[in-house]
């Protein structure tokens, strides 16, 4: 990229499309880190005491917002960073994410918290997969998806947290508004993208500080900070209706820079609508197992359920 850097005149190695702002390395850096800064304030996501969980995967969104985080939050030395991975227990794949999990880590000085789907559930991921056979109704993702929520939920209890965050980004979050229109299900863009002033008793509050940023953002991020990350798709993300949406909105975002923006500007007037002409919509208590759901039996114990009649 032979053109100067938009902030500095230097020379630029990237260009953020949607911003139309070409950057130079250490622009690349700062802009990154402002602009989670900026999400955090606008959406006051944390608080100057908070212990904030940082659910890291391995992968490259969560390896940047734990160091983006563990940059900004120097500036607050009363909170706490506490990383977590949870281990489904997919084999090779989830051996490969821990390692890069706990190199990230140790080169941050940081303790590694694991946690695993066979310790609460009795079951792997793998021998869930495994005991659903070929003839299935819900794909491994769906079953990894509502699993995952459980355990960092539980996982953020046992830890004491005030506020757990998440690695979605801008791609991740327009793909699954999308998903839930196309599904009929809109009401769900409001459901799980609670603010942290509305709080659902049993449920420690999260929040998405990289979600201004698009997944070529947190490429070029992790790239020129050299930051550890294990780059293996998961071997069952092939079943995902979320792959064809991903897609579509690639092309679209190439096409006319600005489209993922102003779908995530969409979800949260959608998200406003809801809350404000829907009364009812609250959280009870389940009835097997006694978490927070919107229904009388959880999507966790209606799983693991299904799982156990098919053993």
């Amino acid at each position: 990229m032979s053109s100067g850097c938009s902030k500095c005149g230097k020379n630029a190695i990237y260009l953020r499309r949607y911003t139309a702002e070409r950057l130079c390395k250490p622009c690349l850096k700062q802009t990154t880190i402002d602009r989670v800064r900026k999400t955090i304030n606008r959406q006051k996501m944390f608080r100057d005491e908070d212990k904030i969980v940082v659910a890291i995967s391995g992968g490259k969104d969560s390896a940047v917002l734990l160091d983006v985080l563990h940059q900004i939050e120097k500036n607050y030395p009363r909170s706490e960073l506490i990383p977590l991975t949870i281990d489904e227990g997919i084999h090779g794949y989830r051996d490969e994410a821990l390692k890069a999990a706990r190199d990230l880590t140790k080169s941050l000085d940081m303790k590694l918290e694991v946690r695993r789907f066979d310790d609460l559930f009795n079951y792997p991921l793998d021998e869930i997969v495994n005991i659903r056979g070929d003839g299935k109704v819900l794909g491994a993702c769906s079953y990894c998806g509502v699993l995952r929520r459980r355990v960092l939920n539980t996982a953020a209890k046992e830890l004491g947290a005030d506020v757990v965050a998440t690695g979605h980004n801008m791609d991740d979050e327009a793909q699954t508004i999308i998903m839930n229109m196309m599904r009929g299900d809109s009401i769900r863009i409001a459901r799980t993208n609670r603010s942290r002033e509305r709080p659902v008793k049993g449920f420690v509050p999260r929040v998405k500080p990289v979600l201004e940023l698009s997944e070529r953002d947190i490429v070029a991020y992790a790239h020129h900070r050299s930051i550890p990350y294990h780059d293996v798709p998961c071997p069952y993300s092939v079943e995902a209706y979320r792959n064809d949406i991903r897609d579509f909105l690639n092309a679209m975002e190439h096409k006319r820079p600005g489209t993922l923006t102003a779908i995530l500007r969409s979800g949260e007037s959608v998200s406003q609508a809801f809350v404000e002409t829907s009364p009812s919509f609250e959280f009870g208590e389940c009835s097997v197992c006694g978490e927070p759901t919107p229904a009388k039996v959880c999507k966790v114990c209606q799983l693991l359920d299904e799982i156990k009649e098919k053993e």
